[in-house]
């Protein structure tokens, strides 16, 4: 598979991440809901935050309306409203009177409430507005602003992966969620009340999807501090309209009073103050401060919005260019319609320096929430929501530095980016406009503690991309729409190699997802991860964390040395336990220490470990998990024979023992667990096709033989050139049963054609191997015809022969005399010679089987086969390739070719690995 870009805000960064539409069911009110928040973090782990969340589906539903939930992994690379949702799940509210009710459990009023909820696209794009009741024990209380103007892209068309592009006829949309907070009317909901939205008839909107709701009940606002400078004596104007999606169009623009306030604090050596207000920053331009503190009433009560007129096309500086500064207690909003210029979305924070402190700051609909490098910053007890890209991004670039050390990230609460909701940076090199290369100083010593990633729609929860140091610990990661939940690695070709990482503690849940079709792992370790697949990760220790419900793998490697995995738990995950090289994620070399995990709640045809690399080399000790499932026919009953064999049903048992295969490639993930080879198939009847094949690779598949007899064996395949001598049928023993296989040019990867062979298969319950003697060809299946009705006979039995010479006392005759012991040898040292039998008349024939004496040693031949049907013209049937006699399969060669009516047939050898002459002992010709 090619890497694909994933936009970023680094130069010469490529992603190579590859996806699918989600299942969803509607679950009947009926049903029984969990009790508690279905996407929020255990105590013990992630964020403490001064909210708690009701997940939707956690409450009640009434009127109809319906739990929607991911029911498997996806099958497309697409995104749906399910993928995207917290916890995979959501109430869908679609007719007057739906509702889903909560109760109070908080043990304190609730008069702030914050919905993540999806409304309708307009017909043309652009997004509505709407109302949704809020109800207070079953008495209305007040409507809800809620709005689709910051959501809905598409993907189809050739935007896959973009993320501003709001073409409704393009279609496969994404980012359907947002989030809208306001202040509850009236007295506040009181401890063991219950509250509830509810669509009503004057709530117009088509639709409510209604993911969760945060609840609390804030402290006063803040006063202004002392020695500070409130930006309204500068000038600056707060607007009290609700935004609702899009600027208020009365606003006023404050960018120039709070940059000439800033200016005097800088003087002044005072604090910024922001009062209560929203405070709106208009145009391209943003705000620059150094050394100060810049202070809010609370991330409830003061805003600084910004405002670019749409569509837009001057390169956005970021709202606030920061550089050793302390800001805290406000929040941060903006109109952006997409991530894009065009879309007007800019990042909210630039930052550098040293000891600079972020804490308390709410973030929506920028860019980024936090871009920043320097030395001994923090971010902290932050919140950042519905975010176009990075939510926080701590690198040794921003602001033009080259550095990024001793950097803080704790206790911040991230849901709903539109790429990772935290990363650690660290960059190498970009390259400039002239083609020359800035270079950077890897980052180190970065901590990430204590945070909560939740539903990134657009990558990782936690990506930790080069540098050394690093600490990850006891965040709360979940509900990845369509990438990895956590990764250890680097990114791409300009970044920095990851030298050392510590990950403990951290808790993963529901995540991994199938972008661009790659069946992506929960939590990675090994480069790749993003990138192409270049670049060292080494010692990274991974101890103590718990993986629960992952889409695909659980955890997995791909190219990375001497980590040490310890400790860790991985519970029901979609395929396997702990995979190295799993499909996408290659593992050419590699080393890692495997001790102390435990895998629980395995699927049929998972496995708790699989090592899909012969140079990965896995050290393993004192692991809890299941003993390999023992070789098994796919679904546990043997395909029957006669009938079809579906290529992708082979054999259960994992490498080595139902497969062999040097690479993983497969992009059908959601069909086979290990997610190996297969594709999604456009032959008739659909389904997946057995690709990506190569010399060397085999499948097993049982069968269960009606009867003995031979079989003819049509092939269902696809290859955009011939392939002489693709594969090859033996039995349980070895033994080659079809001889080489050549298959036809069909055209394309996804265009079918038959290729026809023959078995001799005894009665009863069997193993059948397909082995890939050489790559570049798919297979949909096996259709196997005949049986006992049909004759297996020898047409050459007892016919006569002809040679180009023979020495001593080894005549052609012996090659039809039925003995395998005596034998036709030519003159030495004088290839090429040739011996043919003569039928007596033209037969049909399309299998020719030669021997050599069964104790004979290895050897390889070189041969050619012909049919005439006077003596004297030929017709190559086979064309000149060496076919090796092996005394494990009794020095047998089979060759199989389109059938013909021939008379005579002849063998032209021009090698031989054993003897310097032509050898042949018995000379075979079927008819099937």
């Amino acid at each position: 598979m090619l890497t694909i870009p994933r936009p970023r805000r680094l130069a010469a960064v490529v992603a190579a991440v590859t996806a699918v539409g989600a299942m969803c069911v509607s679950v009947p009110p009926a049903v029984a809901t969990p009790a508690v928040s279905a996407a929020a973090p255990t105590a013990a782990v992630g964020a403490t935050t001064p909210f708690k969340i009701y997940e939707a589906e956690a409450g009640t539903p009434a009127g109809g309306a319906a739990v929607r939930s991911l029911t498997s992994a996806p099958t497309t690379q697409y995104s749906s409203f399910v993928l995207e949702a917290s916890g995979h799940s959501y109430v869908h509210l679609a007719d007057t009177g739906q509702s889903v009710q909560w109760t109070n459990t908080t043990g304190q009023p609730i008069s702030f409430l914050n919905v993540r909820a999806s409304l309708p696209d307009s017909a043309s794009g652009g997004g509505i507005t709407g109302t949704l009741n809020l109800y207070v024990n079953g008495v209305f209380r007040q409507a809800l602003n809620l709005n689709s103007k910051q959501s809905w892209v598409y993907e189809g068309n050739g935007n896959y992966n973009t993320s501003d592009n709001q073409n409704p006829a393009d279609g496969d949309p994404r980012v359907f969620w947002d989030e809208s907070h306001t202040f509850v009317t009236g007295a506040p909901i009181p401890a063991g009340a219950t509250f509830s939205l509810r669509k009503d008839a004057a709530n117009s909107a088509s639709f409510y999807d209604v993911d969760s709701v945060d609840v609390e009940n804030p402290p006063a606002p803040q006063p202004q501090p002392a020695n500070s400078i409130s930006i309204t004596s500068c000038g600056a104007v707060a607007s009290s309209a609700p935004t609702n999606g899009a600027a208020d169009s009365q606003s006023v623009d404050s960018r120039a009073a709070i940059q000439t306030c800033i200016d005097q604090a800088e003087a002044q050596g005072k604090t910024l103050w922001i009062p209560q207000g929203t405070f709106y920053v208009k145009g391209t331009a943003g705000l620059t401060a150094q050394g100060i503190t810049i202070a809010g009433a609370g991330l409830w009560y003061s805003t600084v919005y910004r405002d670019v007129p749409v569509p837009n096309s001057t390169p956005l500086a970021d709202l606030f260019d920061l550089t050793s500064c302390t800001v805290r207690d406000f929040h941060i909003d903006a109109n952006a319609v997409s991530r894009s210029t065009i879309g007007g979305d800019g990042g909210a924070m630039d930052t550098t320096g040293t000891d600079w402190l972020a804490e308390g700051i709410w973030t929506q609909h920028t860019m980024s929430g936090f871009w920043a490098s320097g030395t001994g910053g923090t971010v902290k007890n932050s919140r950042l929501t519905s975010i176009w890209a990075d939510g926080i991004n701590v690198n040794n670039v921003s602001l033009n530095a080259d550095t990024g050390n001793d950097l803080t990230v704790t206790n911040n609460f991230v849901r709903g980016t539109g790429d990772d909701a935290i990363a650690i940076n660290s960059v190498n090199y970009n390259t400039n406009g002239d083609g020359s290369q800035t270079f950077y100083h890897p980052m180190a010593d970065v901590t990430v503690s204590d945070n909560t990633s939740i539903a990134p729609w657009g990558g990782k929860g936690v990506g930790i991309y080069g540098g050394s140091g690093h600490q990850v610990s006891n965040n709360y990661i979940s509900d990845t729409a369509r990438y990895i939940g956590l990764g250890a690695g680097r990114f791409g070709v300009n970044g920095s190699d990851l030298l050392s990482a510590t990950v403990t503690g951290n808790t993963v849940v529901r995540s991994g997802g199938n972008a661009y079709s790659q069946g992506q792992p929960a939590l990675h370790i090994g480069n790749g991860g993003d990138g192409q697949n270049t670049g060292i990760v080494d010692q990274v220790t991974v101890t103590g964390n718990t993986v629960t419900d992952s889409l695909y793998d659980g955890i997995a490697f791909s190219t990375s040395t001497n980590t040490l995995l310890q400790d860790n738990t991985v519970n029901n995950p979609g395929r396997n336990g702990i995979a190295i090289s799993p499909s996408f994620y290659p593992a050419p070399t590699g080393s890692a220490t495997i001790t102390g995990n435990t895998v629980t709640g395995l699927t049929a045809g998972s496995s708790a470990f699989v090592n899909n690399s012969t140079g990965f080399t896995a050290t393993l000790s004192d692991n809890h998990w299941p003993p390999p499932a023992p070789e098994a026919p796919y679904g546990g009953t043997p395909a029957a024979v006669p009938g079809t064999v579906q290529a992708e049903n082979y054999d259960t048992g994992g490498q080595g023992v139902a497969y062999n295969v040097t690479s993983v490639n497969g992009n059908a993930n959601s069909y086979r667990a290990d997610g190996i080879d297969l594709d999604n198939s456009s032959d008739t009847g659909g389904g997946y096709n057995l690709g990506w094949t190569g010399a060397g690779q085999w499948f097993r598949y049982t069968v269960d033989v009606a009867t003995a007899g031979t079989y003819t064996v049509d092939l269902r395949v696809a290859a955009p050139v011939a392939a002489p001598g693709a594969l090859h049928l033996s039995d349980a023993s070895g033994t080659n049963l079809s001889g080489a296989v050549d298959l036809p040019a069909t055209g394309d990867w996804q265009t079918w054609g038959t290729a026809t062979t023959h078995v001799t298969l005894p009665a009863g319950r069997q193993i059948l191997t397909v082995h890939q003697d050489t790559g570049g060809w798919n297979i949909n299946y096996l259709n196997f015809t005949g049986g006992s009705d049909i004759p297996a006979t020898n047409l050459a039995a007892g016919k006569p022969t002809s040679e180009s010479s023979h020495t001593d006392v080894y005549p052609s005759s012996n090659v039809t005399d039925g003995n395998q012991g005596s034998y036709w040898e030519s003159a030495h040292h004088r290839l090429p010679q040739w011996v043919q039998v003569d039928l007596g008349a033209a037969r049909s024939a399309s299998r020719v089987v030669l021997q050599l004496p069964a104790g004979w040693g290895a050897r390889s031949q070189t041969l050619t086969l012909g049919g005439s049907t006077d003596g004297t013209t030929f017709t190559t049937l086979k064309s000149s390739a060496a076919h090796t006699f092996d005394p494990r399969t009794r020095n047998t060669v089979t060759l199989t070719f389109p059938a013909t009516t021939q008379r005579y047939y002849r063998v032209t050898v021009t090698a031989n690995s054993g003897w310097p002459a032509g050898q042949v002992s018995e000379f075979q010709i079927w008819a099937v």
